[in-house]
């Protein structure tokens, strides 16, 4: 295949497979879908680097070592250590150059030579069974393949914002370890919503609707619909979830630490600092009188605040209940605020 060939199935097969439009990434994934017509000198990266490719192309022939599974291994392992060595560990930077390269390789099974995929093993790995159905380097077949590539990759950068392909597919399957991905990839920037299909557990009552996520635990989210706070696998129980990043948002992680002191105080002037924001608290806290917190109680909703002797415990507490609660109190410890704006 041609080398722009070889270059636009790596991007496109890498933006769509780690849900990227990273130029860098991209680029890694260029330079690994080149590398295995290093094993020649006529190819344009052959060319760049004639002393190494003139030295391969003695010791192997064409097609073989370069274009095997052990070359991407190998490539792999250099790509995590260099990775490591810049303490850089990150997964879609460490496999981008070895994926292009494995893209490349496997292209190269649908031409009338194929490549020695297992190499040590003298196996000729091809695809299509039929000679005439094979592709030919620079011929018609290559060119719609080159057009489909770059439509591929315009796909695969379109999809990028929302995960790429893999995310996709786990939004519609609703698989729930690629939803809580999504959330942690996006929650930093944007409002990231759930919309659910399933049943409140009090009274199996329908409980489908779209929900903003404001946190969650393990492969459970805590979300809210205005009016209440509620916890799916706990308040609701759902048979699929999906989710949907909506706008633009911060979300602010600040802790607060009480020294035997006002509790309320530094709870108003937080919500002055942040109007409009959501506020969510965390934490546990020593008050001085339990008897006059009232917790109400809240169908449906998870359990914002619970005592245990002097211990008053928040979980994914509003400000405004916490500030209701904690009136007239002094309070000892720490608790974590959630800001949402």
């Amino acid at each position: 295949m041609l080398a722009i060939t070889h270059a636009a199935i790596a991007t496109a097969g890498t933006s769509l497979i780690l849900g990227i439009a990273d130029p860098l990434l991209l680029g890694l994934s260029i330079v690994g879908s080149q590398l295995p017509d290093i094993d020649t000198t006529t190819s344009t990266i052959g060319k760049i680097f004639f002393p190494i490719s003139s030295w391969i192309e003695d010791k192997f022939p064409h097609r073989t070592i370069t274009h095997s599974l052990l070359a991407t291994a190998s490539l792999t392992v250099v790509s995590l250590g260099v990775c490591f060595l810049l303490g850089d560990m990150n997964l879609k930077l460490a496999i981008a150059l070895p994926l292009g390269h494995l893209l490349a390789c496997f292209s190269d099974t649908f031409t009338k030579q194929g490549v020695q995929l297992f190499y040590p093993e003298p196996v000729w790995a091809i695809s299509v069974s039929n000679p005439r159905r094979r592709l030919k380097t620079g011929g018609a077949g290559e060119l719609w393949v080159l057009g489909i590539a770059i439509a591929l990759l315009c796909l695969g950068i379109y999809l990028a914002n929302g995960g790429g392909i893999t995310q996709k597919v786990s939004q519609n399957l609703g698989l729930r370890d690629g939803i809580v991905r999504i959330y942690n990839e996006n929650a930093s920037t944007n409002k990231v919503y759930a919309r659910i299909t399933g049943y409140w557990t009090s009274d199996r009552t329908n409980a489908d609707g779209r929900y903003l996520i404001i946190g969650n635990e393990g492969n459970e989210f805590i979300v809210t619909d205005g009016k209440g706070v509620y916890k799916t696998g706990a308040q609701i129980i759902t048979s699929k979830v999906t989710t949907e990043v909506g706008e633009a948002a911060t979300t602010e992680i600040k802790n607060l630490t009480f020294n035997d002191e006002d509790a309320v105080e530094p709870l108003l002037e937080l919500r002055t600092a942040y109007p409009g924001a959501e506020i969510y608290l965390n934490g546990e806290l020593i008050i001085d009188f339990p008897e006059d917190v009232k917790i109400p109680i809240e169908p449906n909703q998870m359990q914002k605040a619970s005592l245990s002797g002097e211990n008053l415990k928040l979980s994914y507490c509003p400000i405004d209940t916490a500030i209701a609660l904690l009136r007239d109190q002094y309070a000892i410890g720490n608790i974590e605020i959630r800001i949402v704006s």
